[in-house]
């Protein structure tokens, strides 16, 4: 006679379903993958250093730096660090933890935040699979040029979780508005980039104010007062709260050193002419874009369209607005592009959601709760293979090896600051200025990546003399008297200093040369 099978007792049924399941992979696979692309980004020289340097000055000086001390081209002039309390942290964590800590804290800021855009689109959605399909392979990387150590980076998570806060309110889901002025009193002494927080508050009350006017005009008409009393009654109700908080987290925006002022550094920053015309992220997306970005965002917002226009359900009317506000933000300037895809990303999911079929009512098969643990286990050993601790030991290529780029000028500025004749007026590529503030703070540059500090004809001079015109003029108008160049970016200037007899070689490698006038 054949025995039934034993069923499994109740601790081990426990067992089974606190296993780890196919949906349990799906989520380590986006955060760890998420998690896994800072670390194996060298930091470039651009703006992490002088970010840097204003935080060592802000600890060392007791107070936020309000004049240029870093070149002699600007020395002396007014400037407003607007984030400060980023700098202050990047400095920290270099004091800290070195270089390491800073890419660990970076790689946790951006699977923060992009791990907090996931969470939203489940909610949204109820699909997680879908929502993790979606995310790594169109919301990435139309984000990637982005995720390099700075203060914007450091916002990221602050701008989800306004967006969190705010679809949550408009949903019917939680009323966690009161966190909002908080969180501003961090982001607008971190990051211009503020301002999109006021954009989104505002953008969701005309949207919910929209659909509840249109809500009621179909309703049968009253007496004139009790209507119009009835309906604004209504309206109170529904969005008082984000009235009350939006206006607090207005008034939140006055908490930083200058108060009002912050207003005007922004206004300054849009209406530089060398910001908005020669800073390549400040330009319109083309798909002739380096790296490809104009091309990965054009295509991203076809797919965009063609989600939006199959799907089985009209998409909600403040979701549309606000995908067409920060849509036009981001055709005016490529830098806006990762704030578009933080907010396109929960529609198109949404949408996305209404052209499969209905979930099965049946669970899904969690799968092996052993191979399930073994797969979350390589992601986590290749997550530990990146750690900046371990992998500059490995054969890696530098790309992602290193833990900063090829072009930072370690060498030749370490050189520079051993010879015993240095230049008064050193010129040199933006990146190496802002290398050289942190690095050889004694030495004041010519330029660096602080571009609305410097007047737009010093920009057109700068790149002039980094092509090779007009060398003798811009040489003498600036007293030129040593040159700490990139060979492939300022090719045209290193060939005619070169053939002149009143330049000397000092030092050269592969990426840069160094000269002294004789």
């Amino acid at each position: 006679m054949i025995q039934p099978q034993a069923q499994p007792t109740r601790p081990v049924q426990r067992a089974i379903r606190r296993g780890l399941t196919l949906d349990h992979v799906w989520l380590a696979t986006a955060l760890m993958l998420i998690a896994l692309r800072p670390l194996l980004t060298p930091i470039p020289p651009y703006d992490f250093w002088w970010h840097m340097a204003t935080g060592r000055d802000i600890v060392t000086q007791g107070a936020i730096p309000t004049l240029d001390s870093f070149s002699y081209t600007r020395a002396g002039v007014a400037y407003y660090n607007q984030g400060w309390l980023a700098e202050l942290l990047m400095y920290g964590l270099y004091w800290l933890g070195d270089l390491p800590l800073i890419l660990i804290v970076q790689s946790f800021v951006v699977a923060l935040a992009y791990g907090l855009l996931l969470r939203l689109c489940i909610i949204r959605t109820g699909r997680l699979r879908l929502s993790v399909a979606l995310l790594l392979l169109t919301t990435l990387p139309l984000s990637f040029t982005n995720w390099v150590v700075r203060p914007q980076s450091y916002t990221f998570p602050l701008f989800v979780g306004f967006l969190t806060i705010l679809t949550e309110y408009r949903l019917g889901r939680g009323n966690r508005l009161w966190l909002l002025p908080l969180l501003m009193m961090l982001w607008v002494n971190m990051h211009g980039a503020f301002i999109l927080g006021l954009a989104l508050i505002g953008i969701t009350f005309v949207g919910e104010l929209l659909k509840r006017l249109s809500r009621t005009e179909n309703q049968e008409p009253r007496i004139g007062g009790q209507m119009i009393g009835s309906r604004l009654g209504t309206l109170w109700v529904a969005l008082g709260p984000l009235v009350v908080w939006g206006a607090l987290t207005t008034l939140a925006v006055l908490v930083n050193p200058r108060g009002l002022g912050v207003l005007s550094y922004i206004r300054d920053l849009l209406g530089s002419n060398a910001v908005t015309t020669l800073v390549e992220e400040w330009a319109p997306p083309t798909i002739r874009d380096s790296g490809g970005s104009g091309l990965i965002f054009f295509l991203f917002l076809i797919s965009c369209g063609i989600v939006l226009i199959y799907a089985r359900r009209r998409p909600d009317l403040t979701d549309m607005l606000l995908f067409g506000v920060f849509l036009w933000l981001a055709l005016g300037a490529t830098r806006n592009i990762v704030w578009f895809g933080f907010v396109a990303t929960p529609l198109v999911v949404e949408q996305a959601a209404t052209l499969l079929p209905p979930p099965s009512v049946a669970r899904r098969p969690p799968g092996s709760p052993i191979l399930n643990a073994a797969l979350i286990g390589m992601l986590a050993l290749l997550l530990l293979i990146g750690l900046p601790w371990i992998k500059p030991h490995l054969d890696l290529p530098p790309s992602v090896g290193a833990l900063l780029s090829e072009d930072t000028p370690v060498r030749p500025v370490n050189f520079m600051r051993q010879e015993p004749a240095r230049a008064r007026h050193l010129f040199h590529t933006e990146g190496y200025g802002s290398y050289l503030t942190w690095a050889a703070p004694e030495q004041p540059v010519f330029i660096d990546t602080r571009i609305e500090l410097y007047p737009y004809e010093q920009w057109v001079d700068y790149i002039n003399l980094g092509q090779g015109n007009t060398v003798a003029r811009l040489l003498g108008k600036y007293d030129i008297d040593g040159l700490l160049l990139n060979k492939q970016r300022q090719e045209g200037l290193v060939k005619e200093v070169r053939a002149d007899p009143a330049w000397t070689v000092r030092y050269e490698d592969d990426q840069t040369v160094y000269l002294l006038r004789r």
